[in-house]
């Protein structure tokens, strides 16, 4: 029975730190590789205090959850003592409801205060940013207190407050003399656990924080529409240590605590050691926490790297009509879609601040969805955003964006004319297009022997690779993919063919190995499968780490998507706004862009600069013929359309 016992618990802590083992291990990887390990490196470690975003989301984390932990636990701690006094049902009562907020889901706190919060902005022009965001975590960090400081006052003697003030003690120092010191370990605990939860959290975060406040998790959350960056393995690693060496150290006080307590008891002064190794604890933890989040303030803009020489600009005067002006503006993009330094590269947001003076607090979204709702809510007030054609088009549609003056753009004239008055944006008044790429699939040479011009849509319903095909994990990409091979158009709303197209996902479904997004990476680099459809710009990224993929562009035609900088309503800065659009349209600047990203420029200034090898490469940069001919933008589809297809990616992925 022991040795079960002792294998059961064996397999317990492996399933439990296995995955830590993973992160770990993978932080030292040579390459972005998630699951082939190519050689030991600490240059993660490295580019992680390079890297800008990360360490501003990382300062901003520790920030609120220090702020909020430390009110929370008052707060808490107060609630408990209030608690402790009240009548046997009362208590009951109460307690019920302060735990209401522990059971219930995270997603309904957030989203009630998300609305509470809009509530209060119009009424009080409450801005959403720290604000915000502390008040919300104090409000779930609470009841996790009072959790843990109850029990404390049911362990403590029920009368020794009242008979401190019997011995003379007055009613504060009968508290922090006597109650104090019984409750400290449960107020202590319940610091740590609010402070862990703050530090942790997604959801209520991601509905509570505003443009200047972007947390760590939303961060990294934004990343995965691409690939999770690998300095998050190491930044976890460093926390995970961190964590383990603070229970270490908690562990073994409360050892040497317990055996002292033993002799103590027959002391005198047992009590006042008591105390003051409590103190000690306390002191520790606070030296720890103030470390850690020192050491975040003084990396938040990173260490000193070389970086290539600075940009070049066309026109240095326009930059500097708003440099007295004090002015910050506030960016949302897309995760890693922008050089901020890393790798070498420039970091565009210090470069456009260094000419013209205008501060950028830059925050980044994980899909267009999540943009749209954000605007839609209220909850933050952005300047610059880079939504997709098809969002880009609903935005206009329900008048949520701007007008630009292309006068205050003068680098548009590098827009090249086939990206100029597109369906999504007829007049080319609300859009400058950042960049633009194709859908195609990738393929392991090392797992099929077809030739690329044999390689179309319908491989991924062929039986001889079943169980080596990856699909899209999103309604949208995967139905398109489905449509071109019935001869649909990527836009119809024609619900027969939209039920034919689930009807042809349905029949593919037996030969999915998985559906995926940014996993694909992973999965197609370490040889899981033959086949994955993906973007165009990802798969040249994928293509450079390993020699075995390939990509086609199917020649019976793709999606064809733009990404583009558009100003919202809203915007407390749009002049200054339209000179950092017009700074991201410098052929310099587009081509720092494109290298980073790896998707295709729009630029014809930046194109002009590549080397004539990538002009000419068909996956990055297909004929006209083919764009004009083969190629289809997608349009915003209705609401009662989008939701039928999402009704439909449903029953696919159920089996219905």
């Amino acid at each position: 029975m022991k040795k079960l016992s002792k294998l059961y618990l064996s397999l317990v802590l492996l399933f439990l730190y296995i995955p830590i083992f993973v992160m770990i291990v993978f932080s030292f990887n040579t390459t972005k590789s998630r699951s082939v390990m190519s050689g030991f490196t600490l240059d993660w470690y490295v580019r992680l205090f390079h890297n800008e975003l990360i360490l501003k989301s990382l300062g901003n984390t520790i920030i609120i959850a220090v702020c909020a932990s430390v009110a929370a636990t008052v707060i808490g701690t107060l609630a408990a003592i209030g608690i402790s006094r009240m009548g046997k049902r009362t208590k009951a009562t109460v307690m019920q409801v302060t735990n209401i907020p522990i059971v219930n889901p995270e997603i309904v706190t957030g989203v009630s205060l998300m609305l509470l919060f809009v509530f209060f902005q119009a009424r009080m022009n409450l801005e959403f940013g720290y604000i915000t965001l502390i008040i919300a975590h104090i409000t779930f960090d609470v009841p996790y207190v009072v959790l843990n400081v109850m029990p404390k006052f049911r362990q403590m003697q029920p009368n020794i407050y009242e008979a401190a003030q019997d011995l003379g003690c007055g009613p504060v120092r009968s508290f922090f003399k006597v109650v104090m010191p019984e409750i400290m370990p449960g107020v202590l605990s319940g610091f740590l656990m609010s402070f862990t939860f703050s530090l942790d959290d997604f959801v209520v975060s991601y509905f509570t924080s505003g443009a200047t406040s972007q947390t760590l998790p939303i961060t990294i959350y934004s990343m995965t529409r691409r690939k999770v960056s690998p300095e998050i393995n190491a930044l976890s690693t460093i926390i995970f240590v961190i964590v383990l060496t603070v229970l270490i150290i908690k562990n073994v006080a409360e050892k040497r605590k317990t055996s002292r307590s033993r002799l103590a008891a027959l002391e005198e002064s047992g009590r006042r050691a008591s105390r003051r190794r409590i103190i000690k604890r306390v002191a520790v933890t606070a030296v720890v926490v103030c470390l850690v989040a020192g050491m975040t303030i003084l990396t938040l803009g990173g260490f000193e790297t070389e970086v290539p020489e600075e940009l070049a600009v066309e026109d240095p005067d326009y930059y500097t009509r708003l440099a007295d002006k004090d002015i910050t503006i506030n960016v949302y993009n897309w995760g890693e879609y922008l050089p901020l330094g890393e790798d070498d590269t420039l970091n565009l947001n210090e470069e456009f601040t260094n000419l013209t003076g205008i501060k950028v607090n830059y925050s980044t979204y994980a899909t267009n969805e999540e943009l749209y709702a954000k605007l839609r809510a209220g909850a933050a007030s952005y300047d610059v955003i880079i939504p997709s054609d098809y969002m880009i088009s609903r935005m206009i549609k329900e008048d949520m964006l701007l007008p630009l003056d292309m006068e205050n753009i003068p680098n548009y004239k590098y827009i090249m004319d086939k990206f100029k008055t597109p369906e999504y944006d007829p007049d080319s008044r609300y859009s400058v297009p950042y960049t633009w790429g194709t859908v195609g699939i990738v393929y392991n040479s090392d797992l099929t022997d077809m030739d690329e011009e044999d390689i179309d849509w319908d491989v991924l319903w062929n039986e001889e690779y079943a169980d080596e095909i990856l699909m899209f994990d999103n309604p949208r990409d995967s139905f398109a993919i489905a449509q071109l091979i019935l001869g649909q158009s990527l836009n119809t709303e024609d619900k027969r063919e939209l039920r034919a197209a689930a009807d042809l996902l349905k029949e593919q479904k037996k030969y999915v190995q998985a559906y995926v997004m940014d996993e694909i990476f992973d999965k197609m680099g370490a040889g899981e499968a033959a086949f994955a459809p993906y973007y165009a710009g990802d798969a040249v990224v994928m293509m450079e780490d390993h020699e075995n993929l390939g990509f086609v562009i199917p020649e019976s035609g793709t999606n064809l998507f733009v990404d583009a900088l558009c100003i919202p309503k809203g915007a407390k800065n749009k002049e200054a706004a339209e000179m950092y659009m017009n700074f991201l349209c410098e052929p310099e600047a587009a081509l720092e862009i494109a290298d980073f990203i790896g998707y295709s420029t729009p630029n014809s200034g930046a194109f002009e600069m590549l080397d004539e090898e990538v002009q000419n490469d068909e996956i990055s940069y297909p004929d006209d013929e083919f764009l004009n001919d083969k190629c289809e933008i997608f349009k915003n589809l209705s609401d009662d359309t989008n939701q039928y297809m999402q009704n439909l990616w449903t029953e696919i992925k159920t089996g219905g």
